[in-house]
């Protein structure tokens, strides 16, 4: 992305996907590992994570080489240490596209990089969604869990039951100090309590001011791991929802350990194969992040090479001169961004390709330096 095709060594892994050469430098590898080096220490998962990015890059890469051969240009794949190239050979001949390569031609094999990548991203997702799994990633981010299907949600969905807020807390298994304001919230007297009541009491009694943090926020702390959920609501569930409660059902006393419901619903949607959890959640995490930031309108990225043809086709005047304003704007910001939420990587790239396209925009209006 950043620097030119890098030279060849001898340490070069060669090989070919659909009929394009590719080559993969040892710089690669190098990143590939420091970066998976600040995902887990662990050796099996920063493997699984090296491969994942190796894998995303090559579809994504492959993505403009393809697109190149659909308009008749030949080109290969480099792999090297800021990520993938894909470089033309030639451009003797043009399918389809008339004598010229047009902005139109050039936004196509640019955009074809990032789409294929994002589109196997989720086509991952599809696939770990059909047989029951979570990828790791897109709900972690902060994406609501229904919105993807993610079968982590399922503990969401038990949060709430016919109005009563779940988990449960017994009462009896408080220090006996606390037993007696509970017993006070609990207003169908069954010995549990829940975080409604908690708030109903508070509010009954103007108590949320009296407090240096909310009553309830207290309760939780008191019960650790005291947080049930009572085996007569088993019947308010269905599907999904019944099956993680059932799971967590030990038969044994009348409450089941919320913490077994959180804890043995997790590993019945996760990836047991660490590796295969760990690539999983790398090439989605690569194939969705990555290839969206790729997409911002800074240059040399795919996102800014579109913006710049995008100001071309507009008739715009200085369409280069306004990309590349654009571009230091957008790097400028992404790199305040990366900082702020502690990206380090992220943010000191940015404001490299931000100079990087000052440098070039002084260059173009004669500026010398």
């Amino acid at each position: 992305m950043l620097l030119g095709e890098p030279k060849r060594t001898d340490f070069d892994l060669h090989f070919p996907c659909f009929g394009i050469p590719v080559r993969v430098h040892p710089g690669f590898w190098a990143i590939a590992a420091l970066i998976s080096l600040q995902v887990s220490p662990d050796p099996l998962l920063v493997l699984g994570f090296a491969a994942a990015v190796f894998a995303s890059i090559l579809i994504h890469e492959m993505g403009h080489a393809l697109a190149f051969r659909k308009c008749g240009i030949r080109s290969h794949v480099v792999l090297y240490h800021f990520g993938g190239l894909a470089v033309p050979d030639s451009i003797s001949s043009y399918v389809g596209y008339g004598k010229e390569y047009s902005s139109g031609s050039k936004i196509f094999v640019t955009a074809m990089g990032p789409g294929v990548q994002m589109v196997s991203a989720i086509l991952l997702i599809v696939l770990l969604r059909g047989v029951g799994k979570t990828d790791g990633f897109v709900t972690a981010v902060g994406v609501p869990a229904n919105w993807t299907a993610d079968p982590i949600g399922v503990l969401e969905n038990i949060d709430q039951v016919n109005g009563s807020l779940l988990p449960y807390y017994s009462i009896e298994e408080f220090p006996q100090r606390n037993q007696k304001a509970l017993q006070v919230a609990d207003t169908n007297q069954d010995g549990l309590i829940t975080l409604e009541e908690l708030v109903d009491y508070e509010s009954s009694i103007n108590a949320a001011g009296q407090f240096d943090q909310p009553f309830w926020e207290k309760v939780q702390k008191l019960s650790k791991e005291n947080e049930y959920v009572p085996r007569e609501m088993l019947e308010h569930f269905t599907g999904k929802a019944a099956a993680a409660l059932q799971l967590a059902d030990r038969g044994a006393g009348k409450l089941i350990l919320w913490s077994d419901v959180t804890e043995l619903h997790m590993e019945s949607v996760q990836i047991r194969n660490e590796f295969l959890r760990m690539f999983t959640f790398g090439f989605v995490q690569v194939g969705l992040f990555w290839a969206l930031l790729n997409l911002l309108p800074v240059y040399p990225l795919d996102g800014g090479q579109i913006t710049r043809e995008l100001f071309v086709l507009s008739g715009a005047s200085d369409a280069i001169v306004k990309s590349l304003k654009l571009s230091i704007a957008c790097g400028v910001i992404a790199g305040l961004a990366g900082l702020r939420f502690q990206m380090m990587f992220v943010g000191i790239m940015f404001f490299m390709l931000a100079y990087s396209s000052y440098q070039t925009l002084q260059r173009m209006q004669g500026r010398y330096f």
